[in-house]
């Protein structure tokens, strides 16, 4: 990836995480500082003049209705991504029909990725009534008659008729957020990820029942923030010239591999980027251009996530654990076993 400097991480090192919460009750504005595990304090209504997001409280309308509707997106929209005009889903299911997971695990992979899809079926990816998993792919001539059978056998493969390369991710990032729109607006939340990474999705279902809101969310965008400059050498495989990308900085943006969303934000970045130029680094274009433009603001999940010391630590200490949502990225097969055997032990 990028040469990426992490922002600075909010609150202390007593604290797991640290959110802005809002919740409205009767017309008054509560705001709140929670942990991974407790809320510790409230403010007043003026400590802060952009909460972030909305948690939905219990009892509220919007609990029960969709954020959004598919007659807000413009004629020929679903026939149409970004600049492709011509684009279908090629292998498509309707994973959310009449059901509400809480949460819809997106995963980009690569249609050579078998192993790694079906590692991720075994361990953490397995589905069930509160969780829906769908692999996104594009398309790939060599791989088809593979990706067939496979889509066969497990039912869980998204495909575009786009070609699956290096420079149409943004193409695969914004094909999930249509994905979203268009045939699961029922799920409360929605976690891009890529598949080389270990969800531990338990204590995500419990984060999100019990430190978010088990109804939802409006306007949140949770990842690992990140800044980075815009690389410019010929010898970077992250090369943009000043005609791709004029600035010299990127705005502050999500780091890719993992992404929770709430539904009305995806459907605000699809919109966006229906509209907007091509522009092939996805994390940067979508997480941080797009939501610049939409005002959404991202909350960090930094402290949540292991980091490669913390990682070995508990592969090869029995005695050592540390309560986390997420691995580091670009983990081995192994590894996410490990992992997934570690959390399953309880």
């Amino acid at each position: 990836m990028l040469d990426k400097r992490r922002l600075p991480t909010i609150g202390s090192s007593s604290c797991h995480l640290i959110f802005v919460l809002a919740l409205t009750f009767t017309g008054c504005v509560f705001f709140s500082y929670h942990n991974a595990y407790q809320v510790f304090t409230v403010l007043p209504a003026n400590v802060m003049n952009n909460p972030g997001y909305f948690l939905i409280p219990p009892g509220n309308s919007t609990e029960y209705s969709p954020p959004y509707t598919t007659s807000e997106l413009e004629i020929g929209d679903e026939t149409t991504l970004i600049d492709l005009k011509s684009f279908r889903f090629t292998m498509n299911h309707d994973m959310c029909n009449n059901t509400q997971p809480l949460l819809l695990m997106m995963i980009h992979s690569s249609p050579k990725n078998l192993q790694k899809r079906n590692v991720i079926r075994e361990t953490w990816g397995r589905r069930s009534s509160l969780v829906t998993t769908l692999f996104l792919v594009g398309w790939s001539e060599e791989y088809k008659v593979e990706l067939e059978e496979e889509d066969m056998k497990y039912g869980d493969l998204i495909q575009g008729n786009f070609l699956d390369a290096y420079r149409n991710m943004t193409y695969k990032h914004v094909m999930a957020l249509k994905w979203a729109t268009y045939h699961c607006a029922s799920a409360k939340y929605i976690l891009k990820l890529d598949d080389d990474v270990f969800v531990h999705v338990p204590a995500v279902l419990d984060f999100l029942k019990h430190h978010l809101s088990p109804w939802g969310a409006r306007r949140l965008i949770l990842c690992d923030p990140l800044t980075a400059k815009v690389k410019r050498s010929y010898r970077s495989k992250w090369r943009v010239s000043p005609r791709e990308y004029p600035r010299r900085h990127y705005p502050v943006y999500c780091a890719g591999w993992g992404i929770l969303y709430s539904p009305d934000t995806a459907f605000l970045l699809y919109r966006e980027a229906q509209k907007e130029p091509y522009f092939w680094i996805d994390d940067v274009h979508i997480t941080g251009t797009i939501a610049g433009k939409l005002n959404l603001t991202q909350v960090s999940l930094h402290s949540l996530v292991l980091t490669k010391e913390e990682k070995e630590y508990m592969l090869n200490d029995s005695a050592f654990f540390k309560e986390f949502l997420f691995g580091p990225p670009n983990l081995t097969e192994n590894e996410i076993r490990a992992l997934h055997s570690i959390v399953s032990r309880g």
